[in-house]
């Protein structure tokens, strides 16, 4: 019975055989060049095979080494779905998540059943609201807050949805004035989203102007609330725009002025050190980021066509 190669020699060819490189498939696997060729020659060495043509810098397979790739391809996958696999069924299935209602209605809840079609294994709880956050820290693996991400004690990662702030309203105000630059939106109404109350004050300051006196404007502290006013057409909404992009693509809301601006504020998920290397904290993280930046392309895109 022939003794079988070592699994980093097999997924070292199996990287360079898909790359048709060595110095990428040594980026893949996280090791250097010399790493991944000295793998691929001990095990050519070992099968008594030539799997590459070597030319320079360039490899290509032999006609030996196109037919083993196909086959320790396939058996590589099955190794690591059923690891996979394994660890989906043993892990602590109740993923114990915090996040704001506005946060969670508006942007996570439309977006958890493609993580519940990938990882059906692993059940999402939502705890708490914006007033319960703080308190119902101590019961979660995860949480997604908003600020600047300066919390102590804890791994914070910004989500990569942008941190895009754009002042919105209906159509019907915006038909009513003339509106051309930030200037033109002091006389108000400025509806303020209460918890973000400073956004005003740091919105008018990018663009020089002085803060606005917000002592009588509409405050609301659910932001969906501040989203109905904004298209009841009772004032001008400052908000994160990739929360009010199906909003923006209907035409239920538009953007007022085409002056944006990047908030040092974001969303973040935060955790104990140590804790993503849970399996169901890590692999929720891996998908809540992509789904992140697949938003920030979308949403962008959604905004220039709004201006």
């Amino acid at each position: 019975m022939h003794r079988l190669p070592s699994l980093n020699a097999i997924r070292s060819f199996v990287a360079a055989a898909r790359a048709q490189s060595f110095t990428v498939a040594a980026q893949e696997l996280h090791v250097t060049q010399g790493a991944v060729s000295r793998m691929v020659q001990a095990l050519e060495q070992e099968l008594g095979v030539q799997l590459f043509n070597r030319n320079g810098r360039f490899i290509t397979l032999t006609q030996a080494g196109q037919s083993y790739y196909e086959d320790v391809s396939q058996a590589l996958q099955l190794i690591e779905d059923a690891t996979r696999k394994l660890h989906q069924e043993q892990a602590n299935v109740a993923l114990q998540l915090v996040v704001n209602s506005g946060f969670a209605i508006r942007w996570l809840m439309p977006r958890l059943p493609s993580f519940q079609k990938q990882y059906p294994h692993i059940d999402v709880h939502i705890l708490g609201g914006e007033a319960e956050v703080a308190q119902a820290a101590d019961k979660a693996n995860l949480m997604i807050r908003y600020g600047t991400g300066n919390w102590p004690g804890v791994v914070c990662d910004f989500l990569p949805v942008g941190n895009l702030m754009g002042v919105v309203c209906s159509p019907s105000l915006k038909a009513s004035r003339e509106l051309n630059n930030p200037a033109d939106l002091l006389t108000g109404p400025l509806l303020t989203h209460t918890p973000s109350s400073g956004f005003w004050a740091e919105y008018f300051e990018h663009y020089d102007l002085p803060a606005p006196d917000l002592g009588v404007a509409p405050r609301f502290y659910q932001l969906m609330l501040l989203a109905e006013a904004a298209m009841a057409g009772l004032g001008f909404a400052l908000v994160p725009l990739f929360l009010f992009q199906n909003e923006l693509e209907s035409g239920r809301l538009v953007l007022a002025v085409p002056h944006t601006f990047d908030s040092a504020r974001g969303y973040c998920t935060t955790h104990a050190p140590g804790a993503d290397s849970d399996y169901k904290v890590r692999v929720f993280k891996e998908w809540l980021m992509q789904q992140a930046e697949d938003c920030r392309l979308q949403t962008e895109a959604v905004w220039r066509r709004s201006e």
